[in-house]
């Protein structure tokens, strides 16, 4: 008989995968995509700190300024003399190495000047050169040609605004001896898509792994009809079936690259449905089997990142790993509590060889 609660475990494990499989295809539908843009035309009167904040050419010094004080001093005394060039503290070191070196222009306290940063960590000491400009300078070396941008730039710019489900460039841009500003009208929105798109990302191949390993279970469920109905081959097919079932579903419904459809990203299913099996290897106290299967399927998983994806691969594949680490959380206690008694496991397997016998 099977407990209810224990089949309503598993109905639940199936359908949260299902749910986390449809992830990556609702985080990049066109609507949940939809980003607004705004241009707006800028010149000498319009607010540095705005110009900076939105094109990669131009520092904003004020906003590194407040966000690392032990900078102040140096930046204003780059500001006054011209340049400043000595020791700075770690802090200021770490938020200086973040700053653009080949930006050519920087704003501080509502000023343009022309920039120069140099920062080295042994000693730690930096070099921060500004030389005092102005708007119309910064424009000439700052924007780029509006007829060479995008189509989406373009349209910004005709129309004031934009909304699409592709990424813009922010930055200045010229056309007509007309210079406009083309950046996020929310930039929570542009965070939130980004977010969206990783998330569906890394929930999608956890996702085919409860589906799976749900689908397992219910199947284990109907054919041994107890409490505890997982065997060895269920908990292993699991992973080979999770693999299976990606590359039918990226073969039917995906685009993009080899690589990333049929070995980075399934290799995070892999590692989140060897869950299954840990959880069983761990009833059964079978540590040997437990330790030999992940250190097996890490490298291989690695190794097919790095001959698909090359070094890319390699980090990223490593990356995945992690992932589906941590997917495969959940599917251990689903191991751990419904693997068959050893005994049982032996009795059904004797039982088929039986039957396959007459």
């Amino acid at each position: 008989m099977v407990p209810r609660k224990r089949l309503a475990a598993v109905v639940a494990l199936l359908l949260v995968g299902i749910a986390l499989s449809q992830s990556f295809a609702v985080a990049t539908s066109t609507s949940s995509l939809e980003s607004t843009y705004e241009a707006e035309e800028v010149t000498a009167d319009s607010p540095p700190g705005l110009v900076a904040s939105y094109d990669a050419d131009v520092v904003n010094l004020a906003a590194t300024v407040n966000e690392t004080p032990q900078l102040r001093e140096p930046v204003a005394t780059a500001a006054r003399t011209g340049r400043y060039d000595g020791d700075i503290e770690p802090e200021a070191y770490m938020t200086l190495s973040d700053v653009n070196e080949d930006a050519d222009f920087a704003v501080y306290d509502g000023r343009y000047y022309r920039f120069s940063l140099n920062v080295s960590g042994d000693p730690v000491r930096a070099t921060i050169e500004l030389d005092p400009t102005d708007w119309e300078t910064v424009a000439a070396g700052a924007s780029s040609p509006a007829a060479n941008a995008s189509a989406d730039v373009r349209e910004a710019i005709d129309g004031g605004t934009v909304t699409n489900s592709t990424f813009v460039v922010p930055g200045v841009y010229e056309r007509g001896g007309a210079h406009y500003l083309v950046h996020p009208a929310n930039e929570g929105e542009i965070l939130g898509n980004f977010l969206a798109l990783v998330g569906g990302f890394l929930f999608n191949p956890i996702g085919w792994a409860y589906t799976v390993a749900g689908l397992g279970l219910l199947g284990a469920f109907r054919v041994r009809r107890r409490a505890r109905p997982l065997d060895r081959r269920t908990a292993v097919l699991v992973v080979p079936g999770t693999l299976a079932a990606m590359w039918l579903g990226t073969t039917l419904t995906n685009t993009g690259s080899l690589g990333m459809r049929y070995v980075l990203i399934p290799g995070i299913g892999v590692v989140t449905a060897f869950g299954l099996f840990a959880g069983f290897c761990i009833r059964r106290g079978s540590w040997k089997s437990l330790v030999g299967w992940s250190v097996a399927l890490a490298a291989v998983v690695v190794a097919a990142d790095a001959v698909a994806i090359g070094l890319v691969g390699t980090i990223f594949g490593t990356l995945g790993l992690v992932v589906g680490w941590f997917g495969s959380l959940l599917l251990v206690p689903y191991g751990y509590a419904l693997a068959a008694d050893l005994d049982d496991d032996d009795m059904s397997d004797n039982g088929r060889n039986v039957e396959s016998y007459y």
